[in-house]
């Protein structure tokens, strides 16, 4: 790295720390969220994540030396969620000093998921010193998010990425999942609650919902598909036992819907969509195999991944696991009895290694970790006592919402209502992907932003109650 390098770093470092604190994570939350796809990823050969992270430690730090203007309400949720935070550093330490793990690989495989957890401390101290900084950082998410899902459609129509995120072939076309697709359903559902209740939309928020539902429909993925109905049917009954639902209202949003559907047939993307869809229920019900050293993606195989790295690491440590093994750790001892996994292509030190020998060869290597289901990755890394944790605070965040349906929350009912509805939605998604062990700094932004929420008439004097909930994008 250049001198001209390191010194624009410290100077950009030097005006980041003058900023006000919320406007300090807005820039490390987007860097966490790899420049929402619009750069690398990498940048002078490291994760922008980590300098993301690094950044988010600082403002902790910062946010911790400060007086709360409003001291954080108290939820149960929170109290588990501190639990798993203490049985995360336990995980942590065992690994390197129980298990003998190398310092470095053992920091690569634990910060994503102990670093993710510990931004929710770090973020609701930040709404507690700042009691602006949701909404500011609510308001900046949606305002990118508005503005590059259009370009995710523009790729499906040029047939051409656009964007830095991840972007796959499906039957001649592009599959993207964009890393702020979570954000863009989370706004989903706060202005769909808003329009169920019959609450006047802005223009700009009845093109998010289209946008939102386009871009989930071009992510041609089973799961999200799945999720995202499953969550739906949930928003309708919560509103409706909320007393908020309005007849009217939910006629027009599906009538609005039967619309988008009916376009998106006229262009070709449904029945892309119906395939995909229709082909996840042949999965969830085939038997077959593709064999020892292939992926198998039918949900009995996501099953069949999860329960051997169950058992695997109740033969290693039952309450631990094997802990935070780095991929290039795990004996090959271990490797050599995998049945199920993702096919490697290498190690960190050579991305290549293993693909090379591959056209010689019908043996493949396969993956510790995996992407597929998260729970495998969940119970390797922290054991049984982990996954029960995590089990415990989902199901503590739920019960407090359901049981508490006349608390508040400063930005608003629909709010409240997307934040808790984005949750269970990734938790479903632990049986199709990482949520909960990957992108774990999105949880800690949804648990902190809930956190705000209040039983009624508890007045916070430096977020007065709106007579209109306030609106995202101004």
């Amino acid at each position: 790295m250049s001198s001209a390098i390191i010194g624009l770093a410290i100077a950009g470092f030097v005006l980041f720390l003058v900023l006000k604190p919320k406007v300090k994570a807005l820039i490390a939350f987007f860097l966490m969220m790899q420049f929402m796809d619009i750069a690398p990823n990498i940048l002078f050969g490291m994760y922008v994540w980590d300098y993301g992270a690094m950044l988010m430690l600082v403002i902790g730090v910062e946010v911790f030396l400060r007086r709360p203007v409003v001291p954080p309400a108290k939820h149960a949720y929170m109290t588990v969620l501190w639990v798993f935070l203490a049985w995360l550093t336990i995980c942590f330490f065992w690994s390197l000093l129980v298990y003998r793990y190398p310092i470095g690989h053992t920091i690569k495989s634990a910060r994503y998921m102990v670093l993710g957890y510990f931004m929710t401390p770090i973020f609701v101290r930040l709404f507690s010193v700042d009691p602006s900084a949701f909404e500011f950082l609510m308001k900046w998410i949606y305002r990118m998010t508005l503005v590059l899902m259009p370009v995710i459609v523009l790729q499906y129509v040029l047939q051409r990425p656009l964007l830095f995120g991840l972007v796959r072939e499906y039957e001649g076309t592009l599959r993207v999942v964009p890393i702020f697709l979570p954000f863009c359903i989370l706004n989903f559902w706060i202005i769909a609650a808003k329009s169920l209740s019959s609450e006047k939309l802005a223009v700009h928020e009845s093109i998010y919902l289209l946008l939102a539902l386009t871009t989930i429909a071009l992510s041609f993925t089973r799961g999200i598909y799945f999720a995202v109905f499953l969550t739906g049917g949930l928003l309708v009954l919560l509103m409706s036992r909320d007393g908020r639902l309005k007849a009217s209202a939910f006629l027009k949003l599906s009538a609005a819907l039967i619309l988008l559907i009916g376009l998106l047939f006229a262009t070709g993307v449904a029945q892309k969509v119906g395939e995909r869809a229709l082909s996840g229920l042949h999965l969830i019900s085939s038997d077959d195999s593709e064999g020892r050293h292939q992926k198998d993606d039918t949900f009995s195989g996501r099953l069949g991944l999860a329960g051997e790295r169950f058992s695997m690491a109740w033969a290693q440590n039952p309450l631990l696991g094997y802990g935070f093994i780095h991929e290039d750790d795990v004996p090959s001892s271990v490797r050599s009895g995998l049945k199920y996994g993702t096919v490697l292509g290498g190690t960190a030190a050579d991305p290549e290694a293993y693909s090379r020998t591959y056209e010689f060869t019908s043996q493949f290597v396969l993956g510790f970790y995996t992407s597929d289901i998260a729970w495998a990755d969940i119970v390797i890394t922290t054991g049984w006592v982990g996954v029960l944790l995590v089990i415990a605070l989902v199901v503590t965040f739920a019960l407090e919402h359901l049981l508490t349906r006349d608390a508040e929350h400063p930005m608003g009912y629909a709010v409240r209502t997307g934040l808790f509805l984005q949750v269970l939605m990734m938790f479903v998604l632990t049986f199709d992907g990482n949520n909960f062990y990957g992108a774990v700094h999105i949880l800690a932004f949804l648990f902190a932003g809930y956190s705000l929420t209040r039983p009624r008439g508890v007045r916070i004097p430096a977020a007065p109650a709106r007579a209109r909930p306030a609106n995202v994008l101004t």
